[in-house]
């Protein structure tokens, strides 16, 4: 089975791509702009370059190797960035990955696409009951938006010309190689000793899991076909007691300019269809990803 990744020189991509190898796949792993850090050995085994926006790319990309399965995680991936750029956050969401499913089918590709979508479609709901996949999605950024906009794109696809999907609904998630996220920022500053150190919102309650933990959930996912399926922790985590456990007694301060317009008070994953449909469950503990995480940086 030959898989292509876009997005894999990004933190899930490139675990997802080391997964993949281990289950004996072809992988071609591909990358435009690589968020990972540039320091990272992985990036040297990540070699074919494929920009979602670009037609002309996509074309050559797939042309030369008809994969059977398409991991689909390139995307601009931060809701803050959403709020100042969200032009940018619409064009390569929802215009990048129309162009990789228009790509499928001018060649006539029937390759299985596993869209990764995003807790954030869900949005402005009642969180005391976390969201299955039937749940009414209300997103409160443009990066929510664009995904959601992206998962009925992957739809329209399978509607008009039969391309196979699932979309999936990741929930938070980090780990070693992970840049501008809560624990794996707030690792890597206390690595650097960058203290007192400068936070935002505290106040929030989270689900948080591994990415080696979600990965194998993805490669679970070539089981199934178009479905919409979540894929996270559904343990609750008080964020201020994350952000203890890591820093100890160690000053900080709340600074406003980190603070997003709107953000979601509460985030937890209903992962019961996943557990069901792929018999996957997450296993790795907060504790031993903030070990990980802590000796990733370390040793960069």
């Amino acid at each position: 089975m030959v898989c292509l990744i876009t997005g894999a020189a990004g933190m899930m991509g490139s675990h997802l791509y080391e997964t993949l190898l281990k289950y004996n796949h072809t992988v071609v792993p591909t990358y435009y702009l690589p968020t990972i850090d540039a320091g990272d050995k992985i990036l040297e085994e990540i070699n074919v370059v494929l920009d979602i926006l670009d037609r002309d790319n996509i074309l050559s990309v797939l042309s030369e190797y008809k994969p059977s399965v398409i991991y689909h995680l390139a995307a601009q991936s931060r809701p803050d960035v959403s709020f100042k750029d969200p032009v940018y956050t619409l064009n390569t969401n929802i215009i990048g990955t129309t162009n990789l499913l228009d790509c499928c089918v001018e060649l006539g590709l029937k390759s299985l696409v596993i869209n990764a979508s995003s807790s954030a479609v869900y949005g402005d709901i009642d969180w005391s009951m976390p969201p299955d996949e039937e749940r009414t999605c209300n997103p409160l950024s443009p990066y929510g938006t664009s995904k959601l906009a992206q998962e009925h794109i992957v739809k329209n696809y399978h509607q008009m010309h039969g391309i196979d999907y699932v979309n999936v609904r990741i929930f938070n998630c980090t780990g070693p190689r992970k840049t501008n996220d809560f624990v794996s920022d707030i690792c890597r500053r206390i690595i650097r000793k960058q203290f007192p150190m400068r936070v935002g919102n505290l106040s929030g309650v989270r689900s948080i899991i591994d990415v080696r933990d979600l990965v194998e959930g993805l490669v679970l996912c070539q089981k199934i076909k178009n479905e919409t399926i979540n894929l996270g922790s559904d343990v609750a985590l008080n964020v201020f007691e994350v952000f203890k456990m890591m820093i100890g007694d160690n000053e900080y301060y709340i600074d406003d300019n980190l603070l997003r317009p709107t953000d979601e008070a509460i985030i937890i994953g209903n992962i019961n269809k996943a557990k069901e449909l792929l018999g996957w469950t997450p296993n790795i503990s907060l504790q031993q990803t903030i070990i990980d995480t802590l000796d990733y940086w370390r040793t960069l």
